[in-house]
């Protein structure tokens, strides 16, 4: 399948690290720098681009902006409502563009849909491997806090600390910025539903995936 079709088809479809134990490890070998080429997004309904003013205000779009003109399209996989044992057949279907990049936004749906966070870490391991086997480099953005209950939400910290842990130094903690102090999503980045971030929410994420990108600790975005 082509980029274009590909697009056409799926646009329209942290952090405590020690806070758990985790015998997982990054992958070890210098990271790959990002070349120029093409992007994949993968994530759920906050990736998806819900709930903004406008589609540029997601950070998948801001982030696109910023690299427009330097050689890179962003091809924005996510699916509102997915888990991510269903993200395999799509990041299958990307990986015939051969994406120099997978940016995957850990969902909370797991947890709703009552997976555990050893399951979720796995499937995440195996998109990573998939990726990285042809030849992308891969960014790991945590999970996000949501209106949950106080068990939820600790399970929700102790995957991030195994993300933290597994990925580091391409992991991006964005659950920390955007929580209140009770762990939920703050109200000044609450879309009105206690799930989904606003612009402003949104800023937050594309501010802390681009930090990474240009940190200079996993990959580089070519742009200054």
């Amino acid at each position: 399948m082509t980029v274009a079709r590909l697009c056409a088809v799926i646009l329209v479809a942290s952090l405590a690290a020690g806070a758990c134990s985790n015998s997982v490890t990054a992958p070890s070998g210098s990271v790959p720098q990002v070349a120029p080429g093409i992007w994949v997004a993968l994530g759920a309904s906050t990736t998806a681009g819900f709930i903004v003013s406008a589609p540029s205000r997601a950070w998948v779009p801001r982030l696109q902006a910023v690299v427009e003109g330097k050689g890179v399209a962003i091809i924005n996989l996510a699916v509102a409502g997915s888990i991510t044992s269903q993200w395999m057949p799509l990041l299958t279907t990307a990986m015939r563009d051969r994406p120099t990049l997978v940016l995957m936004n850990a969902t909370n749906n797991d947890l709703v849909a009552g997976i555990g966070i050893d399951e979720t870490l796995a499937n995440l391991l195996a998109l990573r491997a998939m990726a990285s086997s042809g030849g992308a480099s891969v960014v790991m953005i945590s999970t996000q806090p949501r209106n949950l209950s106080e068990a939820d939400l600790l399970r929700l910290r102790m995957l991030d600390g195994q993300l933290a842990a597994a990925f580091r130094p391409c992991f991006v903690d964005i659950y920390s910025p955007l929580a209140g102090p009770d762990g939920r999503l703050a109200a000044v980045y609450d879309a009105g539903d206690g799930v989904h971030p606003n612009d402003a929410g949104h800023a937050i994420i594309f501010q802390r995936v681009d930090a990474v990108l240009q940190s200079g600790r996993c990959v580089a975005a070519p742009h200054p």
